[in-house]
């Protein structure tokens, strides 16, 4: 079938040729198809005969569809015989072959075949060829060969490194901060997935729009370079690379060229290793510049050159208020502690910020801006631009931007000033509004809010911290560290732990039985509170919120639910890194009681509703199931079992009916068909071997089974392979009747266990 479907294929490539017959395009020679070889390919691979320390070579093909007259192959290297774009040969070049395959009728049956090249590229090698040009051309003893197959072997590092991403900012009015992280350089090409050859430096070049701007008096400092060169670029020729001077002449006055030296490889194992950072110092107000960046790897291969403009901002930076203004929670008088709405949302007022438009505009900075008489708008300051609002991340020790906050001041279109203790609208007020989302009660939040004009210029930082009220459980219980006051129903208030369980390293734990996870809580000790493992029903009602969510989370209704989970809680990703890593985490997976990621990152083991039932996994987590749509998943109300899938079988008795000359076997009895035979535990033939599953102390913690045949086959490794770190210790043999079926075994939920599964635990007042 698979040759009739190629005939099929060169009976249209002819017809399509004979077709074309009159075209003028049609002046060259036709090679049929099926007489060249296909599906070239280069194996790193050492044939038998290599030695030590040989750079191997080895090329794959697939022989032509048409052997029946196909005397050999013939094979070049380099293209001083047979150039790069030759598709025939003649046949003083095939007397010129590197080397030529007798087709035999040995080989008559193979459809690949493999030439070692090994010893053949040596001299090339030796020359520092950089790629080499691989040709074979098949010679048929009657008839038109095809068009000779080429491909080309690489040799050491040809790859350029990859390109440089820039980041400009911040920028103010005489320099500028510029940002790049090291780009990774494949240095083999029949390895793609190691990227981690060193980079020797990179070209920097700064250009200013103004041509009779002077540049060659900027003070340059770079963060993570090993070291940087003035009026330097590097250049590469044959095989040397090296760091050359460039003029800095009066006629490029506005060009300034400097190296950044390297030297290291790209770190897979820490982003924040792979960062360079440029400070510019020396630049014009309200100026055009271009930077342009190429990397150079060690082999002398260069990326192209990333570059990217950027704009100086104006001489005076917008003016900020000091600090911020909240709303008191009246559970809470006195204390300054700031109210959440029942979305779980903050408001924050700060005094409007203002752009001078002079120097000697009188304006004072304070809580609020002291704007002087006479001092109007349009007169000695304009509106800001925009306002950026950021949150500090204290795990990262970073300022994360705050999802709906900040943004362009036209949003800021209300004024609000105090009336009798109240913040409310008023029209020339002096403060602006914005609302941070997704906080929860006791939540400490430090801002930092900056203005910023048309021209990019910043004003200094407001930075205050709110102190959000705990809310009115954290008066009735004073939980343990690392625990959240929590409420399942008027009645039942507890404490859980705020995010799945961690060992005393900060490390989240998982790949536990639900008895390792049980003891681990009960081993918690707290006054005041008897510490377990989550009860099933409070976990839900915890998740739930009482009811008003259906995922564990202050959810919004500005994207929907499936992206929020995927994106926010690490749902269905297989992003397990990002799950035990806690400076990865999203800080918006959380519950309005202060309950962090219930509805992903790790499925959570609970105390199931009955002895039955105990060992139940709730939530979702990064892992991919199928047959369940993420949503489903996460919901609070989902609950699962565990389980492994095995043989089915029977110890009952087994009914064999005739149907003809089928006989069909049943486990039931059927007494309006004909009885073939009947076989009960005497009769049967299969056995299957029982384990006793004990854990790295000896205790037993469940019974496992399999084929006694597939024991006694795969032995020791193969009880290895299948225990998941666990011992299984055979036990007894049992006469069955394998019913065909594979079903769930659902007891193997008490000796499962699984790197996406881990559990918080909850303290109950005593």
């Amino acid at each position: 079938m698979r040759f009739l479907k190629l005939y099929s294929l060169f009976v249209a490539a002819v017809l399509a040729l004979l077709l074309s017959a009159c075209s003028d395009d049609d002046d060259g020679t036709d090679y049929p198809f099926d007489r060249e070889v296909m599906e070239m390919s280069v194996l790193r691979s050492c044939g038998a005969k290599a030695d030590s320390g040989d750079a191997c070579y080895r090329v794959r093909f697939r022989y032509p569809i048409e052997t029946e007259r196909l005397e050999a192959l013939y094979l070049w290297l380099d293209t001083t015989v047979v150039d790069d774009t030759s598709k025939g040969v003649s046949s003083s070049q095939r007397d010129k072959a590197d080397t030529i395959i007798e087709f035999t009728k040995k080989k008559s049956g193979k459809t690949y075949d493999t030439i070692d090249l090994t010893k053949m590229v040596k001299e090339y090698l030796d020359e520092k060829y950089d790629s080499l040009q691989v040709v074979i051309f098949c010679k048929y003893s009657k008839g038109d060969p095809g068009a000779v197959q080429r491909l080309f072997l690489h040799f050491g590092d040809d790859q350029p490194p990859s390109l440089v991403a820039i980041r400009t900012d911040p920028i103010w009015t005489t320099g500028a901060t510029c940002q790049w992280f090291r780009p990774t350089d494949q240095t083999d090409y029949y390895s793609p997935s190691e990227i981690t050859g060193p980079i020797v430096g990179y070209n920097v070049v700064i250009t200013a729009a103004d041509k009779s701007e002077d540049l060659r008096k900027l003070k340059i400092s770079v963060e993570g370079a090993s070291d940087t060169v003035r009026h330097a670029r590097i250049r590469f020729s044959h095989d040397s690379i090296w760091v050359d001077t460039t003029l800095h002449s009066s006629k490029e006055k506005n060009v300034f060229h400097f190296v950044v030296l390297d030297g290291k490889g790209f770190d897979m194992e820490s982003d924040s290793a792979n960062l360079f950072e440029m400070s510019v110092e020396g630049l014009k107000a309200e100026s055009r510049y271009t930077i342009g960046i190429t990397s150079w790897d060690s082999a002398g291969k260069a990326s192209v050159e990333v570059t990217k403009d950027f704009f100086t901002t104006d001489s005076i930076a917008p003016l900020m208020a000091t600090s911020l203004v909240t709303v008191e929670d009246t559970l809470f008088p006195g204390t300054g502690l700031a109210a959440l709405d029942s979305n779980n949302r903050l408001r924050i007022f700060w005094s409007r910020s203002v752009d001078p438009l002079v120097k000697d505009h009188g304006i004072k900075e304070d809580t609020v801006l002291l704007i002087p008489t006479g001092c109007g708008g349009n007169v000695c300051y304009d509106s800001v631009a925009s306002y950026e609002v950021t949150r500090y991340n204290p795990v990262t020790k970073t300022w994360d931007s705050v999802a709906f906050a900040g943004g362009s001041a036209s949003r800021f279109n209300k004024d609000y000033d105090w009336d009798d203790g109240e913040m409310v609208a008023e029209d020339g007020g002096r403060y602006v509004v914005d609302t941070i989302r997704w906080v929860v009660p006791g939540d400490t939040l430090i801002l930092r809010i900056r203005a910023r004009d048309v021209s990019g210029y910043y004003s200094n930082a407001l930075i205050d911290t709110v102190y959000v009220s705990p809310g009115p459980l954290v008066s009735e219980l004073e939980c343990p560290e690392g625990f959240v006051a929590v409420s399942a129903s008027d009645s039942n208030k507890f404490c859980m732990e705020r995010y799945e369980h961690m060992n005393d390293s900060g490390e989240f734990v998982t790949n536990v039985l639900h008895a390792d996870a049980v003891a681990a809580c009960e081993s918690m000790s707290a006054s005041g509170f008897k510490v377990s493992l989550c009860k099933e029903r409070d976990w839900e009602l915890v998740c739930l919120s009482e009811g008003r969510l259906n995922f564990g989370v202050v959810e919004d209704d500005t994207v929907q639910a499936s992206e929020f989970l995927f994106r926010v809680c690490n749902i269905a990703t297989n992003d397990s890194l990002s799950a035990a890593d806690i400076t990865k985490r999203n800080y918006r997976c959380v519950n309005p009681m202060g309950v962090h990621d219930m509805s992903g990152q790790y499925q959570e083991w609970v105390m199931g509703r009955s002895e039955d039932t105990a060992a139940v996994v709730k939530g979702a987590s990064y892992k991919v199931y199928g047959g369940l749509d993420i949503e489903s998943l996460a919901r609070c109300t989902n609950r699962s079992f565990p389980y492994f899938t095995r043989v089915g079988y029977t110890q009952d008795t087994v009914y064999l009916y005739r149907e003809g000359t089928r006989v069909d076997t049943v486990f039931e009895a059927d007494t309006s068909r004909t009885l073939y035979a009947k076989l009960t535990k005497k009769n049967f033939t299969d056995s299957l071997q029982f384990f006793d599953v004990q854990d790295s102390n000896g205790n037993s913690v469940g019974t496992d089974y399999a084929p006694y045949a597939e024991y006694k086959k795969g032995g020791e490794e193969w009880l290895k392979s299948i225990s998941n770190g666990l011992v299984y210790v055979p036990d007894h043999v049992e006469k069955v009747f394998f019913t065909g079926e594979k079903v769930v075994y659902r007891e193997a939920s008490l000796f499962y266990r699984s790197p996406s599964i881990g559990f918080r635990c909850c303290a109950y007042p005593e």
